[in-house]
């Protein structure tokens, strides 16, 4: 019996830290993130610039769409906007990150992001991240 071959699948979004979040919750999303993800497979990476958030996960369909949906849900931030969504990649962008984390006061690298859509979105991404220094 042959074994099933796990789908995989990405997901991208950008939110804004909420009015009555504390700012040292961020810190505390990405160290439980990268707990839940590495237990479910998930890899990515999450930007924050004291305001905004850009967060792209892959890994399993199944983890990352029901990850997506609860961040959706999460209090902690509002206006959830998703930007790109695959199924069925054959390939991680950020197969050694179960959650790489940045924090940058500069919010100019997230603009390009927040304009677009799609696949421009996600190169938008890949382009700013050597702008960037992991936390």
């Amino acid at each position: 019996m042959e074994e099933a071959v796990t789908e995989l699948g990405s997901f991208l979004y950008h939110s804004e830290i909420a009015a009555d979040a504390d700012i040292g919750c961020v810190a505390e999303i990405a160290k439980f993130s990268r707990v839940f993800n590495q237990t479910h497979e998930i890899t990515g990476v999450l930007i924050f610039d004291g305001q905004r958030f850009v967060q792209y996960i892959e890994g399993p369909q199944e983890h990352v769409f029901a990850l997506a949906n609860k961040i959706a849900l999460d209090t902690r931030h509002i206006n959830f906007t998703p930007l790109y969504q695959a199924q069925g990649i054959t390939q991680r962008l950020f197969p050694q990150w179960t959650m790489a984390y940045f924090a940058n006061d500069d919010a100019e690298p997230l603009a390009s992001i927040l304009t677009d859509q799609g696949e421009a979105a996600l190169s938008s991404l890949q382009k700013i991240l050597p702008q960037l220094d992991a936390a």
